[in-house]
This record gives structure tokens, C-alpha cells and sequence, in this order.
């Protein structure tokens, strides 16, 4: 099984929704031959906690926008601050998506997200870390 390298952070307070791209996600893994390392967060505070240890960490943020304490569009601020290389993938119920531009996210789902939408960013975000300097 190849390795795509890629350091996931998923970031929802609600068990069932994580469970739902985690197996979107190892769908993916099974039919690409890829293995991604995926981290689990229930909170914003969780998440933020594990970026400051390691700014550069993530690739990769699927991020729920409302939770209890810090939302997801206040955790993508922060990361922002310290890293502008990462992707920030939001998925939500909220209509209001206007305030997610603030953090340049490569896109925003609504939830339910669909696994079509999910592998498509996997691979845009795999072939860039992959082959980032083979480009050309």
C-alpha cells in the first residue's frame, strides 16, 4: 500500500459526523491504495492544542464550523496565522458561507458532505504533496 503522506485533521463535535468521513475517507484509502494518517478531534480546543505542539503537521483540515466553544472558522483563523500552506476544508450545516473566505478554504461542503466531493479534494491535495516539486 502506498503512502500519500498526508496528514489529516478532522475536526467535528459530533461523533456520528466524524465517523461518516472517516469512512468516506477509508473508502478512499481502499480504492486508491493509500494510507493517510487521520487525527480525530471532538473540539476546536482539542485541535488547537495539537496544532500549536506542531504548526506544519496537517495538510489537510475538514473542519465542522459550529461546535461548543471555539468554531471552526475561529480555529481556521488560528491556523491561518501560523501556517498558509495547509488546506482548510469546511463542512457544514450553516448557510451562511460568506465568513469562510476570510481563511482561504480550498472548499466548502455542505453537510451531508458527499464522498464524490471528499475524494476529489483528496486527490487534489495528494497529487500536491506527492509531486510538489515535479510540476514543470
Amino acid at each position: 500500500m502506498l503512502s500519500a503522506g498526508l496528514n489529516i485533521s478532522l475536526c467535528d463535535d459530533g461523533a456520528l459526523q466524524r465517523a461518516y468521513i472517516k469512512l468516506i475517507l477509508q473508502d478512499y484509502e481502499s480504492r486508491c491504495g493509500v494510507k493517510f494518517n487521520l487525527y480525530e478531534f471532538s473540539s476546536g480546543e482539542e485541535l488547537l492544542e495539537k496544532f500549536n505542539e506542531n504548526p506544519n503537521l496537517f495538510d489537510l483540515f475538514f473542519l465542522d464550523h459550529r461546535m461548543k466553544k471555539i468554531t471552526g472558522l475561529e480555529a481556521a483563523s488560528h491556523i491561518r496565522q501560523r501556517n498558509q500552506g495547509c488546506h482548510i476544508v469546511f463542512i457544514t450545516a450553516s448557510e451562511e458561507q460568506e465568513d469562510f473566505k476570510a481563511v482561504s478554504p480550498l472548499r466548502v461542503l455542505t453537510k451531508p458532505a458527499q464522498p464524490a466531493a471528499v475524494w476529489d479534494i483528496l486527490d487534489k491535495v495528494a497529487a500536491e504533496k506527492i509531486s510538489p516539486s515535479h510540476r514543470g
